[in-house]
């Protein structure tokens, strides 16, 4: 991949250098040319669901995979481990509450540490589209997310026109910075083939008091698709992708040795227009993760290393129905399977040699409708979703004499009324979903099928006005029945218990004239477990920002401010699979700055200080910074920091 590198970033910067002269009379792409260029806060855009374009530069500068991406939309949160691996939360939930759907794959992690989530494996930059549904609010896109779902969607159909179109970045910064992507589509109206080629990477950061984080990494990334268009509104597309990439981090021993992935896909869909039929998809696709974690660096006796790897495979069908006018309808149907398997060693030559064995595997089978249905102003979605699910323990996991297969029948659905009255939106919904014990719960309560079924019910509230002043605000209350809790201070470290959540987010963008505007945005999670009559582990505290923006032609300006306030509200030692409450946090204020500045309609440059005052600081739900070799042990931090001062620059150009 190293080759693919330098070519891929030479030809970006042989872009960057002719695009003065090319093209200049190009638009903006789908954004106005007058728009704000930096993405600092991403606000509802109906119903429970934010759409975000992940082409646009983003303050703080975002990681290179999909978590950094996450953080500007209100309700997300980030786990950090060092400079790669974040684990996103929404809401105080994480792990397999959140689905994450890359481009229509199920592509979980998997290391048993969480070194390669789901976001591990996307570079958002390379898609054309990201929606986040709050809530256990769709049941279409496989086994439902109580927290909520995240899609990360491309585009799969041609060209107006025969010829060539694409863009590159790159962006540069502090700690040795360096991203570079590369799009490139070639074709006419009935064919077309792409060619995404993208990597990043950065040394160790340091804190605002000059403390060495131990956060290296490198990842490249590739993604290549050809596609046949017989009509304007059918596309059969074979795509193919690969990623690898390595990391260390400042909450373990471990150093990500490997971490790669490759994944295949076929997609076949098209519009109808017989009777009540509208549209039919069919997506099948295959993925494997290989990850190598180890310490043979160390030169220790004791030196081990483990290599998981994870396949996947799976396909969905869905049919497009227009039952009348006012009521569309989708029905489908999904299947997924995935199994986990592994080898160890106590060096290189010997963990190559050693054979994979099967440890875990799920299969699911699943249904489902979902509606919108026009009732006079308003809208009610609804949607029903039943799962089959089949849990097998394999080789060293179903040692003993306990029960190795486990079957599981699941009910998810959910009821949302929006009412629509001049620039008011309002909406209500009642959503129930189930959640199975996934992969890390089972392996923390000692690898036995024994949990319970996690159930979610939530109802959801909200208001949107689209006035001279855009505002939104959601309410959210959360009764977890059986809720699995990852306990360090029991033994096994998981078990079910009762909990509650609630909280909600709020946003107001305002055009103060034709060249400034503001945006601000509060959210705020509560939770509890009932059952132990304390905290709910890892809920991240209330936080604010605050952003400021000046635009006038081709030059824009703006200044972000992030308040996040204490949290006294903890329960050491539990949380979920990510991370466990390490104790109190203190509060924090994060100032940045950001430009951008249109060169011409195909070239833009856009530019920030992150954390301009370098204040040290961690997130609640950071992990602990035990592991941090580039620091003395007596020297470490108690939890991993965010990095201080932070300049980068991103050169952007589209044809």
């Amino acid at each position: 991949m190293m080759n693919v590198k330098l070519m891929t970033m030479a030809a970006a910067v042989q872009c960057a250098m002719w695009a003065p002269q090319a093209l200049a009379t190009e638009g903006c792409g789908d954004r106005s040319c007058d728009e704000t260029m930096v993405v600092v806060a991403d606000t509802m855009d109906r119903a429970l669901t934010t759409v975000a374009d992940p082409k646009l530069p983003r303050q703080p500068i975002p990681t290179f995979d999909g978590s950094g991406f996450l953080k500007t939309i209100p309700g997300f949160n980030v786990t950090r481990k060092g400079g790669a691996g974040g684990d996103i939360s929404l809401r105080g939930m994480a792990g397999s509450r959140i689905s994450v759907i890359n481009d229509g794959q199920q592509m979980g992690g998997t290391c048993g540490g969480r070194m390669d989530p789901p976001t591990n494996y996307i570079a958002p930059e390379t898609y054309e589209q990201v929606t986040v549904i709050k809530g256990p609010q769709t049941v279409k896109y496989g086994p439902v997310g109580s927290a909520g779902t995240v899609l990360f969607e491309r585009d799969h159909f041609g060209m107006d026109e025969q010829g060539v179109e694409g863009r590159a970045s790159m962006t540069v910064g502090s700690n040795d910075r360096l991203d570079y992507v590369t799009e490139l589509k070639v074709g006419d109206q009935q064919h077309y083939w792409s060619l995404d080629l993208n990597g990043s990477e950065s040394d160790n950061f340091e804190d605002g008091d000059g403390n060495e984080i131990q956060s290296r990494y490198d990842r490249d990334n590739l993604n290549a698709a050809i596609g046949w268009t017989p009509t304007e509104a059918s596309v059969v597309e074979l795509n193919y992708g690969e990623s690898s990439g390595e990391a260390e981090y400042a909450d373990r021993a471990n150093k990500a040795r490997v971490i790669d992935n490759e994944n295949w896909s076929l997609l076949a869909k098209t519009d109808i227009d017989h009777q009540f039929l509208r549209g039919l998809e069919f997506l099948g696709y295959w993925n494997e993760n290989d990850h190598i974690m180890d310490t043979f660096d160390t030169g220790g006796d004791d030196a081990s290393g483990v290599n998981p790897r994870r396949t996947t495979y799976g396909a969905h069908l869905w049919v497009e129905l227009e039952l009348n006018l006012n009521w569309q309808a989708t029905i489908g149907v999904d299947f997924i399977n995935s199994t986990q398997d592994m080898r160890s060693g106590s060096s290189l030559n010997e963990l190559a040699a050693a054979a994979y064995k099967d440890v875990f595997s799920q299969e699911n089978i699943g249904i489902f409708i979902e509606s919108e249905n026009g009732i006079g102003n308003g809208s009610l979605f609804t949607g029903l979703r039943y799962d089959q699910w089949q849990t097998e323990l394999h080789g060293t996991w179903a040692g003993g004499d306990k029960d190795t297969d486990n079957n599981d029948d699941l009910f998810s659905g959910f009821v949302r009324y929006q009412y629509d009255i001049g620039v008011h939106q309002y909406y209500v919904g009642l959503g129930h979903s189930e959640r199975i014990a996934d992969y890390w719960e089972t392996m923390k309560f000692g690898k036995k099928l024994e949990l319970d079924t996690e159930k979610t019910n939530q109802l959801d509230i909200g208001w949107i006005y689209s006035g001279p002043i855009e505002l939104t605000a959601s309410l959210f209350y959360a009764d977890l029945q059986d809720y699995i809790l990852i306990d360090t201070n029991s033994a096994p470290n998981a078990r079910n218990v009762d909990a509650t959540l609630y909280g909600g987010e709020a946003s107001a963008k305002y055009n103060f004239s034709d060249h400034w505007s503001a945006v601000t945005t509060v959210a705020y999670s509560h939770g509890d477990n009932d059952s132990d009559d304390v905290a709910l582990g890892q809920v991240s505290p209330l936080e604010g920002r605050l952003a400021v923006n000046y635009q006038a032609e081709a030059w824009s300006f703006g200044a972000l401010w992030r308040l996040v306030d204490k949290q006294d509200r903890v329960a050491e030692g539990q949380g979920n699979i990510v991370g466990q409450d390490l104790g109190e946090t203190a509060g924090f204020g994060v100032l940045s700055l950001n430009g951008a500045w249109d060169h011409s309609d195909a070239v833009s440059v856009s530019f920030g200080i992150d954390n301009l005052l370098d204040k040290t600081y961690a997130e609640h739900i950071a992990k602990s910074g035990a592991g941090n070799d580039a620091l003395p042990i007596n020297e470490r931090t108690e939890q991993v920091n965010e990095p201080g001062r932070t300049g980068w620059i991103k050169l952007s150009y589209q044809f």
